[in-house]
């Protein structure tokens, strides 16, 4: 069986809604596009919810249990290595074992990210995996990609510049840009902003030649058409995010609360209604896109938001499903080695030091004479 015709292991007991809302998502996956899970967690619960969806004889589900979870509050290092019959551990095992493709998990962010990086592995020459969301632009114009949008909380500047260079790659592949313009998020565009760590990081990409570096952008710029690859660690990123979605629904709700005082805005309303509507379902509502993709690791892994719907969980399974057939991690390693060649000498050092000494460890070993 090949990896593209594997389920998704889809860890149901991370949801802050609780798991019978990732089992009713891996349904609708299966039944409106075809795609398999394996539902991870508590046996019982998953039946129970199976049951009460109409699915309890579904040809494209089937479940592995777990018996803990790990919460929003478990330290994610240590819950990962304690719990080890733990939803996301487990869910993690089973792609290793191969019995499952990639992993779509609404839990604990750290928690995912730990188990990833000790049982998935992280991709050679990458020290830490990043989150990359993507955030719609004005106009037409493709989403830009924001990375790492809160894998990590504290970052150095070859790990951003790591992430640039993800980013570069994952752009150039999931949304067809040739040459995607990079920039680092700041608090202002002058050469002269940031901190030592934005500052040093700008440096490097300035000197890489197949690097198009814009230099720094502000939050405002996001979702402009200034740059199509914003940079920055998982702290800012993760606010970046989560005030992004915030303004949406203050915007949504002042519009409501305003129209609702006038007839005529009213009558309005009613007329712009269907337009608006496919507005924030499909460009604005996060559950469109339903996840995003830890990028460094070896294996195709979804992250969610926590309080993700039925909807959010079931696009998060397609795009998992289609990032596996488009082999994402095969074609992001190969972009990866194309670059090789343009790190710069400045990084005596850094992790590209530590690099060199990982791949002779992965060298076979030569059998005595």
């Amino acid at each position: 069986m090949t990896q593209a015709s594997l389920p998704v292991a889809v860890d149901v007991m991370g949801a802050e809604r609780g798991s019978s809302v990732a089992v009713e998502g891996a349904i609708q996956a299966y039944r409106e596009l075809g795609i398999s899970s394996i539902l991870v967690g508590k046996e019982d619960e998953i039946r129970a919810s199976l049951d009460s969806l109409g699915a309890h004889n579904e040809e494209g589900l089937s479940i592995q249990h777990a018996s803990e979870i790990i919460t929003m509050d478990d330290t994610p290092s240590i819950a990962v290595r304690s719990k080890k019959d733990s939803s996301v551990r487990v869910a993690f095992e089973i792609v290793k074992e191969g019995r499952a493709s990639s992993v779509v998990s609404p839990g604990n962010t750290g928690a995912v990210m730990a188990a990833g990086v000790f049982i998935s592995g992280v991709m050679p020459g990458i020290a830490r995996p990043a989150i990359a969301t993507l955030i719609p632009k004005v106009g037409d114009s493709p989403p830009t990609v924001l990375l790492d949008s809160g894998a990590n909380l504290d970052c150095d500047a070859h790990q951003l510049v790591q992430f640039a260079l993800m980013g570069k790659c994952y752009a150039t592949l999931a949304l067809d840009l040739r040459n995607p313009r990079i920039g680092i998020l700041s608090n202002g565009t002058e050469a002269s902003k940031g901190n030592d760590i934005t500052r040093a990081a700008a440096a490097t990409l300035s000197h890489m030649r197949n690097v198009n570096f814009a230099g720094y952008v502000e939050g405002r710029d996001i979702g402009r058409n200034g740059v199509d690859v914003v940079v920055c660690d998982g702290f800012i990123g993760n606010i970046v995010l989560k005030t992004m979605e915030g303004t949406a629904y203050l915007v949504l709700d002042s519009f409501k609360h305003t129209v609702e005082s006038d007839w005529i805005a009213k009558f309005g309303l009613w007329l712009a209604k269907p337009a608006l509507k496919s507005l924030f379902r499909d460009r604005l509502d996060p559950s469109s896109l339903g996840g995003a993709p830890f990028l460094g690791l070896n294996n195709i892994v979804i992250i969610c938001h926590g309080s993700s719907d039925s909807r959010a969980i079931r696009n998060a399974i397609k795009v998992a499903d289609a990032f596996v057939r488009g082999n994402l991690i095969g074609e992001l390693d190969a972009s990866l080695s194309s670059i090789d060649d343009v790190w710069p000498d400045s990084f005596e050092g850094s992790i590209w030091a530590k690099v060199g000494k990982r791949l002779e460890k992965r060298k076979p070993k030569k059998n005595p004479v």
